[in-house]
């Protein structure tokens, strides 16, 4: 009896490549997804394993040429494939997840999310400290509050006990707000997967924008006195037990402490400036007027170039000289601070230091109850600006580094104030007032106006 062989079988089809699989010798294995195959390729003796999974074949030689060891083998791999997140089993038909399939699920998503958010930071599109913010807010509170929920189900009811999770956490409206940003990737995500039918709404969270603890004139005056009068004492009120963490050259008042507040409120930089502003970023202009040209590295997507106030100038000066007498003052030092050379200990510094004069006076909190810190010198700058310079809020915006947005956010109640003398209306009054004011060009002109056409009967009827 003649035998019938097919025509693609090995002995008459050799692979043209040497690690090509054998089709006669691919093998499925009982338990474990069709996608995983064990199969012989004609450049090895051994027995190979191959998954397909997330768009791309996961391949590996088991390294045995015994077909039972092989399909323990190959039950080994798909398990570490699994335990890796590199398999994600598709979802079954009727959309239920075992606990354990909607964690990794969970997982996957969320880092593709942060995968998009990475190569926004290589776009510079958004800073790398954003993504970091992103990352931990992703794989904190955000996993370890859905991965209790079926990511198919997730609905109105869901966020609502979402929200009241972060609220049990102490979390203030506008870091609730952060948090349900980053919750919104992931859902949207999960529906451009068609995992979730819809991305339901999240519950509206109301947050109220707090004036900013900024200081009066007679208090800034009384916090530059007390700085002084602090170069001359010793700090000691230490909680009993409490380790004692900054350094003892820092338990009296530094000198420079006193022209680092009113640099601040001169050039209304940030507190994170201070660490990192080199004398190479200070430029001196001495023209028509005298300031202070800032060039700062990039912070909060703010890079373009500041002015100062004109004392500025004279504090900068001093400072130079001071530094200067210590053997700094070089373009690449520091102006603050230049022996710390870890600049992150410069705002713990520099902060302490202010707190402890705000401790003294009792203003660490304003009126209001709202805290008050080093960001307080900014405000400070902000307001006067506003109340007593007339500045502009465009201008304003400008010049801070900010948006318009955040100062009417935070300043608007400010604004009124200002703008009551020019709610008056006394200078459009008077241009309107002022004789020629209004362009010949607009006058009326009675003589070259038109006479009315008349409608005809047939015109009317239409």
């Amino acid at each position: 009896m003649q035998m019938l062989v097919a025509s693609n079988d090995d002995n008459f089809f050799q692979p043209k490549v040497r690690n090509a699989p054998i089709k006669s010798s691919m093998t499925g294995i009982e338990g474990l997804p069709k996608t995983l195959k064990i199969y012989r390729i004609a450049g090895s003796k051994y027995w190979q394993v191959r998954l397909y999974a997330r768009g791309r074949y996961l391949s590996q030689s088991l390294k045995t040429t015994d077909f039972l060891e092989a399909q323990a083998l190959a039950k080994v791999f798909f398990d570490e494939a699994s335990a890796s997140g590199a398999y994600v089993p598709k979802l079954p038909k009727s959309g239920e997840l075992s606990p354990l399939q909607n964690q990794q699920l969970l997982h996957d998503v969320t880092e593709e999310v942060l995968a998009l958010e990475l190569e926004k930071v290589k776009r510079d599109e958004i800073k790398h400290s954003s993504y970091v913010m992103s990352k931990i807010r992703l794989e904190g509170l955000i996993f370890n509050f859905f991965k209790n929920h079926l990511v198919t189900h997730i609905d109105v009811q869901v966020l609502e006990q979402f929200i009241a999770y972060l609220t049990n956490h102490n979390l203030c409206a506008s870091t609730m707000q952060g948090y349900i940003a980053q919750a919104r990737k992931v859902l949207r995500m999960l529906h451009r997967k068609k995992i979730l039918k819809a991305v339901p709404e999240f519950p509206a969270l109301r947050t109220q924008a707090n004036s900013r603890g900024a200081f009066t004139l007679s208090e800034y005056k009384a916090i530059l006195r007390h700085c002084k009068a602090l170069r001359h004492e010793v700090y000691s009120d230490w909680t009993p037990g409490a380790k004692i963490w900054i350094r003892q050259d820092y338990h009296q008042m530094p000198v420079e402490m006193h022209w680092l507040i009113r640099f601040m409120v001169y050039t209304f930089v940030r507190p994170g400036d201070i660490r990192q502003i080199k004398n190479k970023h200070v430029e001196v202009i001495h023209h028509a007027y005298h300031y202070l040209r800032l060039n700062l590295p990039e912070v909060k997507r703010h890079k373009a170039p500041t002015v100062s106030l004109p004392p500025a100038v004279h504090i900068y000066a001093k400072l130079l000289a001071y530094q200067r007498s210590r053997g700094y003052g070089r373009p690449d030092d520091y102006v603050f601070f230049p022996e710390l050379e870890n600049r992150r200990m410069v705002l713990d510094v520099a902060g302490w230091c202010f707190n402890w004069i705000l401790k003294d006076l009792g203003l660490k909190q304003g009126p209001h109850g709202t805290d008050r810190s080093l960001y307080s010198l900014r405000h400070t700058y902000a307001t006067i600006a506003l109340q007593i310079d007339k500045v502009e809020i465009h201008t304003l915006a400008l010049q801070m580094g900010t948006s318009v947005a955040m100062i009417e956010q935070h300043y608007s109640h400010l604004d009124a104030v200002k703008a009551v003398h020019q709610l008056q209306g006394h200078q459009s009054r008077q241009l309107m007032q002022a004789h020629g004011a209004i362009d010949d060009r607009f006058k009326w002109d009675e003589s070259k106006a038109k006479t009315p056409i008349k409608l005809s009967s047939k015109n009317k009827s239409k």
